[in-house]
């Protein structure tokens, strides 16, 4: 088993604007979102990609500060 595998760690919640908040969890190699209340729908949720890269990389950051695992991330 990879070291990328046995990480886990999950952050609090990120507030990302208009009372949206995204929260992040690395498990078994994957990284996760869960928004709240829910996930931004249509094509005013853009406004809210540069505040959820922000969240993202700050958790990624935490997560290489405490693991000392270099970790990249791709958007598709």
């Amino acid at each position: 088993m990879s070291v990328a595998t046995n990480i886990s760690m999950s952050s609090e919640a990120m507030p990302v604007g208009d009372g949206f908040a995204v929260s992040f969890s690395m498990k078994a190699g994957r990284l996760d979102c869960e928004w709240s209340p829910r996930v931004p729908k249509g094509r005013k949720a853009r406004r809210y990609l540069p505040a959820y890269r922000l969240a993202r990389d700050e958790f990624v950051r935490r997560l290489s500060e405490r693991t000392g695992v270099v970790i990249g991330v791709i958007e598709l």
